[in-house]
């Protein structure tokens, strides 16, 4: 059964946390906090749906609970409009039941990853970079973590961003919804969890039920504490 009352927070409101925002809102799924320290620019449009030509400008994610409320004038939608980091994530992450990632860089991903896990919250992770898109489900504590299947963080600006490289706003979408719905089975505590990915130029769909490191510098017993001064931003 939905809980629909789960206190749900999406990290980055940009091409993957505009539709993740969108489809939990559309499922019921209304108490929603949207953290963004970014505005809209207008070469993020294509891929950043709850926005438009109007909003330039604009606090991102003032402005995404704005247009939801618009849309679903029963829903409870607050803006976090300021970067997640070092200072605040344990006060922020704290109140949620459920975290979705909807950011940029892979050390930010990681750093989001490794608190969730060390508050126990579940979190979905999400990322998009030109024809490539994964999804991860991670209850955590319980089931592989981003660190699990990528011990070792590359270094910064080592991978391009969607921003860098370039995105189908399409193909955002896709992710993005892919997310939400894990997210909701997530809640609804079905097992097991799996890590999606997909390629366009091949034309392929895999999932996985990922496998758990016992030496997880994250969530296993060779954790270590981490912190990461750069905040965090959205996409």
């Amino acid at each position: 059964m939905k809980n629909l009352n789960a206190k749900i927070l999406v990290v980055g409101v940009g091409g993957l946390g505009c539709p993740i925002s969108l489809a939990l809102a559309a499922e019921g799924y209304q108490n929603l906090t949207l953290m963004d320290p970014d505005k809209v620019e207008l070469s993020n449009l294509h891929r950043q749906i709850l926005y438009s030509d109007a909003d330039l400008g604009q606090p991102k994610a003032e402005t995404a609970v704005k247009r939801l409320s618009k849309l679903y004038p029963n829903g409870r939608f607050e803006a976090l409009p300021e970067a997640l980091d070092a200072s605040n994530v344990e006060k922020v992450l704290s109140p949620f039941d459920l975290v979705l990632d909807g950011l940029d860089r892979l050390e930010k991903k990681f750093f989001l990853n490794d608190w969730c896990v060390k508050l126990r919250k579940p979190y979905v992770h999400g990322g998009v970079v030109m024809f490539e898109g994964q999804v991860l489900a991670v209850a955590s504590g319980e089931t592989a973590c981003l660190r699990c299947l990528i011990p070792k963080i590359p270094p910064p600006f080592a991978m391009p961003t969607c921003r860098e490289a370039g995105v189908l706003g399409s193909f955002s979408q896709t992710i993005g919804s892919l997310a939400a719905r894990e997210a909701i089975r997530l809640l609804e505590g079905e097992r097991p969890l799996r890590l999606w990915k997909m390629d366009l130029q091949k034309r392929s769909l895999r999932s996985i039920v990922p496998v758990r490191n016992p030496e997880c510098e994250a969530c296993g017993k060779g954790r270590v504490e981490k912190t990461m001064a750069e905040p965090v931003c959205g996409t």
